[in-house]
C-alpha cells in the first residue's frame, strides 16, 4: 500500500489507461458500427425470452452475457447493441489495467508491468473480438479478474478474499460453459499453499463452502432447465463441440453398436468432407443436439486414450492458430497506423508457442521446495493455473481453428503475462545478479553515446 500512497506505479499506470483508451477509440473511429455474428443470434433470443417472459434459464445459452445485454439496454437503451459494442471496450480497458496492477503484484518491476500491459492493451487481433457482440469480452474481463483476486489472496490468504475469488468464479462459470470444473483444481491449489503457509485449517471450510455454493447452484440450474426446457444440462453447446471433437479426430466408427445408424449417417458426410456438427444436424432431422451428445460423449468414454492421444498435438498447434474476427476498414481513418500495428502482434502472436515451457518453468519452481515459499512464484502458479486450465478445455472442447483463436482470447492476456514476465522477469534477474551483465550493458551504452 505504500508503494501505490507514493505514487510509484500511478504514473505508468495512468500513462498506460491513456495510450489502451486513444488505441481502443482509434479501432472503433475505424469502423463504428457494431458486429453482430451468426452465435450473436442466440444471445439476443435468451435475451428476449428473459424480458418479455421472465425465463433466464435456457438450453442455448448460459445467463451470464445476456443478462450483461439486458444491464445494458436498461442503463443505455433497449435494443442498443452499438452500446453493447462500446460497453465491451471499456471492459477490455479496465480488463488491460488489471493485468498492469497483476504484473505489478506478481513481479514487483513497473517497467516489466507496464510493458506487459502494452502487449495487452495495443494487441489488435485481441481487439478484435472485443468489438463484436458476443460473449468473449465480458469472460476475458471476469477471467482477468478472477486471476486478480486470485493473486490478492495468495498474497494475503484473508478468508474474505476468498469469497471474492468465489464471486469472481461463480460469474465466470455462469458466463462460459468450459469453465465449470475450475473451481476443483483453483480451490484445491490455494489451500495448498495456505498448507505450505500452516493457515489451510483457517480456511478448509471457506473453501469447502465455496465449492458447495457454486456446484449448489450449477446444479440448481440444472435442474431447472431440466424440468422447464427438458435438457438435463447447463447448455446444448456442449453436446455439439463433444460431436465435433469425434468427427475432428475421425472416431465416429468407434462408437458402441447401438449408435451404429448414427455412425452411418456421419460416415456420409465425412466423406463429402463435411466435419461441421451444426450443417449435418441441420440437414438431418432424425438426430438431435441431446442424442448426438449421448452419441459423442460414449463414444469419447469408450476411447479415453485415443481421445487424449490425438488431442496432445492440438495443445501445442492451437496456440498459434491464427483468425481474426473484426476487420480494419482500409479507407477509414486510423487505417494505415491500425494495420502496422496489427502486423506487429501478428508475428507476436506465434510466439505464444513459448507459454507451456514458459508455464513448466513456473511449475518446476513451485514444486522446488527452496523457492515454494515465495510469493512471487505461488502467485504466479496461480495465473498459470488459469492459463493451462483455459489451454487444456480449448484444446479439449473447440474443433475448429476459427474457436481455437476466439476461445483463446479469454486466456490471452494471462499467456501474454506468463511469457513476457518469465522472458523479461528472467533478464532483470540476470542483469541484477550477474555484474560482468551490467558492466558489459554499460559499456555498449556509453559507446553509443559516444557515436552519438
Amino acid at each position: 500500500m505504500k508503494d501505490w500512497r507514493t505514487h510509484k506505479y500511478v504514473f505508468s499506470g495512468v500513462l498506460l489507461f491513456l495510450v489502451t483508451t486513444l488505441v481502443v477509440v482509434a479501432y472503433y473511429v475505424n469502423n463504428p458500427r457494431p458486429e453482430p455474428l451468426p452465435d450473436t443470434w442466440s444471445y439476443l433470443y435468451v435475451v428476449d425470452r428473459f424480458q418479455g417472459h421472465g425465463q433466464l434459464v435456457n438450453f442455448w445459452r448460459l445467463p451470464g452475457y445476456p443478462l450483461f445485454i439486458v444491464l445494458v439496454y436498461t442503463l443505455l437503451g433497449q435494443g442498443n447493441l452499438g452500446a453493447v459494442s462500446l460497453v465491451q471496450a471499456v471492459l477490455f480497458v479496465l480488463a488491460t489495467l488489471e493485468i498492469y496492477v497483476l504484473c505489478i503484484l506478481v513481479l514487483r518491476r513497473t517497467w516489466i508491468a507496464f510493458l506487459v500491459g502494452l502487449l495487452v492493451g495495443l494487441n489488435i487481433p485481441l481487439l478484435s473480438y472485443m468489438k463484436p457482440i458476443m460473449s468473449e469480452p465480458l469472460a476475458l474481463w471476469l477471467l482477468v479478474s478472477l486471476a486478480l483476486a486470485c493473486v490478492f489472496f495468495l498474497s494475503t490468504l484473508q478468508a474474505r478474499r476468498l469469497w471474492l475469488v468465489t464471486a469472481c468464479t461463480l460469474l465466470l462459470v455462469f458466463t462460459r460453459p468450459e469453465w465449470i470444473f475450475l473451481p476443483l483444481p483453483l480451490f484445491a491449489y490455494m489451500l495448498l499453499v495456505a498448507l505450505w503457509q500452516g493457515q489451510a485449517r483457517r480456511l478448509l471450510l471457506h473453501a469447502l463452502a465455496s465449492i458447495f455454493l457454486l456446484y449448489a447452484l450449477l446444479g440448481g440450474y440444472v435442474y431447472i432447465n431440466a424440468t422447464q426446457n427438458h435438457f438435463a444440462g447447463l447448455t446444448w453447446i456442449e453436446d455439439i463441440n463433444a460431436l465435433g471433437k469425434v468427427l475432428q479426430y475421425n472416431m465416429q466408427d468407434e462408437a458402441l453398436p447401438q449408435y451404429a445408424n448414427i455412425s452411418r449417417i456421419l460416415d456420409r458426410y465425412v466423406a463429402k468432407d463435411i466435419k461441421d456438427p451444426y450443417a449435418i444436424l441441420a440437414s438431418e432431422r432424425s438426430l438431435n443436439s441431446g442424442l448426438a451428445g449421448e452419441f459423442a460423449r460414449s463414444t469419447i468414454e469408450r476411447h479415453p486414450v485415443e481421445f487424449l492421444v490425438k488431442t496432445v498435438p492440438v495443445f501445442f498447434t492451437s496456440l498459434t492458430v491464427y483468425f481474426e474476427e473484426s476487420q480494419i476498414a482500409p479507407h477509414a481513418p486510423f487505417a494505415r497506423s491500425l494495420t502496422w500495428l496489427d502486423s506487429v502482434f501478428r508475428m507476436l502472436y506465434q510466439l505464444n508457442i513459448c507459454f507451456p515451457f514458459c508455464a513448466e518453468i513456473w511449475l518446476v519452481l513451485l514444486c522446488w521446495r527452496r523457492t515454494r515459499q515465495l510469493r512471487t512464484i505461488q502467485m504466479m502458479g496461480g495465473v498459470v493455473l488459469l492459463a493451462l486450465y483455459g489451454l487444456m478445455s480449448m484444446t479439449l472442447g473447440a474443433y475448429r481453428n476459427y474457436d481455437y483463436m476466439r476461445i483463446h482470447t479469454l486466456f490471452d492476456p494471462l499467456v501474454i503475462l506468463v511469457i513476457w514476465g518469465t522472458l523479461l522477469g528472467g533478464a532483470a534477474l540476470l542483469i541484477q545478479h550477474r555484474s560482468d551483465v551490467r558492466a558489459w550493458l554499460a559499456d555498449r551504452f556509453f559507446l553509443r553515446r559516444r557515436v552519438t
